[in-house]
């Protein structure tokens, strides 16, 4: 049995992971692209005929708990930010009543097992790994996956590599670096992979606006951490990459695509 010794990566200390508590970046939460409908009918696919309740961890605003609910008996919604949590009780389905909001630390806060499912965005970067794996699998002792989902980004746009020169020169989390998540997970022996899926591409239109809002929504991008100075640089110079893309009087269209990967969580 492989014991997970190690740090989580740099990048995802908690010095980085508090941002999210910030007003702003829950505010600029709701202007990320939403994930392909597809991803929904995977996790539908893996709660088989018998939905029972799910543990949506690292919630956020509730962006798969605020769907998911309306196909299961329940959705418990964790989120270490208030922010977060009071910005999705004001968006569609965030007063659902199968839907419980619970504020804390997913290492440390209260639930309600049993559970048929634990569901994480990439907020699960955020959490210590050696002790939420272990509580997710006592919360389904019933057996279920850990589902891992992760694309609210365009596949491959026309700007990408001039938007990425970008994002380097104003990010405010210099310890960045590209890692496959689940390898990650599976090496320290935190997750037995056992599926994975990318949704089919679909077409995604938004305005110039809403697309570069939607950056100060990371913890890297957070306007607190940037300056309000340097977030209104970024903004006007992306701004003006992107009109060169635009249509309609400053619409982009993109592909969106989503990577569903589930497997049974270790401890």
């Amino acid at each position: 049995m492989v014991v997970d010794t190690a740090p989580r990566p740099r990048q995802y200390w908690d010095d980085y992971a508090s941002r999210f508590k910030n007003r702003s970046v829950a505010d600029a939460y709701e202007l990320r692209p939403p994930y392909p409908d597809e991803t929904y009918e995977i996790l539908r696919e893996l709660l088989g005929e018998s939905p029972g309740r799910v543990l949506d961890v690292g919630c956020g605003p509730g962006k798969i708990a605020r769907i998911l609910v309306d196909y299961v008996d329940g959705v418990d919604a964790v989120d270490f930010s208030e922010e977060m949590i009071v910005a999705g009780n004001s968006l569609a389905n965030g007063n659902h009543p199968r839907l419980q909001w619970i504020h804390g630390r997913v290492e440390e806060v209260e639930w309600s097992p049993p559970y048929a499912m634990v569901t994480a965005g990439a907020s699960i970067h955020w959490m210590e790994w050696r002790d939420v794996f272990p509580r997710f699998r006592k919360a389904m002792p019933d057996g279920g996956y850990v589902v891992i989902i992760d694309g609210d980004r365009p596949v491959e746009p026309p700007w990408r590599e001039a938007e990425l020169v970008l994002i380097r020169e104003f990010s405010t989390n210099p310890h960045y670096e590209d890692i496959d998540l689940i390898l990650e997970l599976e090496e320290r022996g935190h997750i037995l992979p056992l599926g994975d899926r990318l949704t089919e591409p679909v077409y995604f239109s938004q305005s110039i606006r809403d697309y570069v809002g939607s950056f100060h929504s990371r913890e890297s991008m957070s306007v607190e951490h940037m300056g309000v100075e340097n977030a209104a640089v970024f903004d006007a110079e992306l701004t003006s990459i992107l009109r060169d893309y635009a249509h309609d009087g400053g619409t982009l269209s993109f592909d969106l695509q989503t990577r569903v990967s589930w497997g049974r969580p270790l401890g």
